[in-house]
């Protein structure tokens, strides 16, 4: 009987995922980004803090590499570079 329960679940779990794929790509895809941008943001601290241009790593700029990618990250550093 436990196992009929389980198989029930799983085929529910699998019909999720399959109706809500897209979203769930683009989520992954986000989430992805955003972390690598942290990285990238932390790594390019160390280089040009002593050149007066550094970022903080806060919801707004991992929201802007998240959704933008490596066009974001640049945007983010070039700006900073422009108002330094």
């Amino acid at each position: 009987m436990d196992y009929i329960i389980w198989i029930i679940i799983a085929a529910l779990g699998l019909i999720a995922i399959l109706f809500f794929s897209k979203q769930l790509k683009f989520a992954f895809t986000f989430l992805r980004n955003a972390i690598a941008g942290a990285v990238g943001i932390v790594a390019c601290n160390f280089i040009l803090a002593p050149m007066g241009i550094a970022l903080g790593v806060n919801i707004l700029t991992l929201f802007i590499v998240g959704v933008l990618g490596l066009p974001g990250f640049l945007l983010l550093y070039l700006s900073q570079w422009m108002l330094a």
